[in-house]
């Protein structure tokens, strides 16, 4: 899998960056999610890239007990969350920081950071969301 073309681009390279870039609109302002090459809302084609602070809520989550294709790396049972992020209503998905297994509330405030899942040979960049304080 090539995240170092398409649409979507600049957020891998943001992430591995360690920074969270999201695309928006360049004419309404709307965001583009999941990214595009042009705006779904005006069709209008320049998207530019914004920085976004880690900061979300929990929109959905899910408790993963048992090994797939793809988790190897991941010490069973991991917490995924789709968060969404504040201030842009952008969902994402990622890894929840949980090493007490206390399920997640809808609407619960998160903080992320830049880490990595390693599936294979493949060094994926992944949000990895913790409760904020």
């Amino acid at each position: 899998m090539s995240r170092s073309d398409g649409a979507d681009a600049p957020y891998w390279k943001g992430l591995v960056d360690g920074r969270l870039m999201l695309p928006r609109c360049a004419d309404c302002a709307r965001w583009v999610w999941p990214a595009r090459h042009r705006c779904g809302a005006c069709g209008a084609q320049q998207v530019v890239w914004e920085e976004r602070p880690l900061r979300a809520h929990v929109f959905s989550w899910t408790r993963t007990w048992h090994r797939f294709g793809g988790t190897e790396g991941l010490d069973l049972p991991f917490t995924s969350v789709l968060a969404e992020v504040d201030d842009c209503g952008v969902r994402l998905l990622g890894r929840l920081d949980d090493p007490d297994r206390v399920d997640p509330r809808i609407g619960e405030p998160l903080v992320g950071r830049i880490g990595e899942t390693v599936a294979g040979d493949d060094r994926i960049p992944t949000i990895i969301w913790s409760r904020a304080a």
